[in-house]
């Protein structure tokens, strides 16, 4: 028996899943791409939908697109993510994953263990690197 799921995500995020058993035709398939006016994808693996994100990545995409450049605590992480994905979230799995990026380096943190912010750790670029090392120079001096 054949089995055929066919993931279709809007720009607006919006996901429509269509799934099929059992006898799937090629023709079969391509009416049900028309119906989604997908015309420029062959029945074949480049056509398969693309890799589902992990809650790793999403909370990923929340931070670099929506929290960039401000502190935020895990419940405005969450809201944003549900906004975002349409998917709820545990608290203590948003919780588990800022813990790791900030224990590697990717967030700052800021605050106590009742309420922790974090932030993205702003890359140093080479000119303020420079800077930095000729103030710590003439402060030695």
């Amino acid at each position: 028996m054949k089995r055929v799921k066919i993931e279709i995500c809007d720009n607006n995020g919006e996901l429509v899943t269509v799934a099929m058993s059992g006898q799937v035709s090629k023709e079969r398939l391509m009416q049900i791409l028309d119906v989604f006016d997908i015309h420029d994808c062959s029945i074949n693996a480049a056509c398969q939908s693309p890799k589902t994100k992990t809650s790793k990545e999403k909370l990923l995409d929340v931070i670099r697109s929506q929290l960039s450049k401000v502190w935020f605590t895990s419940k405005d992480l969450s809201l944003l993510y549900i906004e975002r994905y349409h998917e709820t979230i545990k608290s203590s799995t948003v919780s588990t994953y800022l813990t790791r990026l900030y224990t590697n380096g990717y967030l700052e943190r800021n605050g106590n263990r009742a309420c922790w912010q974090y932030r993205p750790v702003v890359p140093v670029n080479k000119e303020r690197a420079e800077i930095r090392g000729l103030v710590e120079d003439l402060r030695k001096k």
